[in-house]
């Protein structure tokens, strides 16, 4: 019985050290499987690419205004066909930025749009703590940005300020992507409008060099 006892010991031991081989040797796989794909998610995005200007051409506008307006005999449909910005690092975790889109149908511009303001990216300093770069204009950030907008047929204008939350990533060597949501501070209307505030988002998605 006592050799019964301390063959069942010795094998409840191995048992229990063997598992926790194996649970170790899972751990370290998930570990690199885990450091891979994050090596791959941070080439993608370019964290350590070190940029301090970016100038951002929106595709995703023209595409939807050439599949919209594309056809004869259909309502002719607004749409930005034209995107541009310009951003520039001036700390690690502030840009300054202008940008500008015209927007319009098949037959005329119908409103033209002018902003300027500073983003804060205010998650910068925890990725410079684990190593990686600040200056690749990927990551989380809060903004304030004074906008212009005309619309030239009828003569028409309005300045507003938007406080805004966005996520800006990029995408490979040339592609980004920047999606923002925020409230817009009317402060000056157009005609059949008052001042006050609105809800406001915008996706854009294009080339950035």
């Amino acid at each position: 019985m006592k050799r019964i006892v301390i063959i069942l010991g010795m094998f409840l031991t191995f048992s229990m050290a063997f598992a926790q081989e194996i649970e170790s040797s899972e751990e370290e796989l998930d570990s690199a499987n885990f450091s891979t794909l994050l090596r791959t998610y941070n080439s993608i995005i370019k964290v350590h690419e070190e940029e301090l200007t970016l100038i951002k051409i929106d595709l995703l506008g023209p595409l939807l205004y050439s599949m919209s307006n594309n056809e004869e005999g259909i309502d002719s449909v607004q749409s930005n066909f034209l995107g541009l910005a310009i951003e520039r690092k001036f700390k690690p975790d502030w840009s300054w930025i202008v940008a500008t889109t015209l927007r319009g149908d098949k037959k005329d511009v119908r409103k033209v749009t002018f902003g300027g303001g500073v983003r804060h990216y205010y998650n910068i300093n925890r990725r410079i703590l684990s190593g990686k770069s600040a200056n690749n204009f990927s990551s989380n950030y809060l903004s304030a940005i004074l906008n212009t907008a005309i619309k030239s047929v009828v003569d028409e204008h309005q300045i507003s300020i938007d406080i805004l939350y966005g996520i800006q990533r990029r995408i490979g060597k040339f592609g980004f992507v920047d999606w923002n949501i925020g409230i817009q501070n009317i402060v000056v209307p157009y005609s059949y409008k008052s001042v006050g505030v609105d809800l406001t988002s915008q996706i854009t998605i294009g080339i950035g060099i």
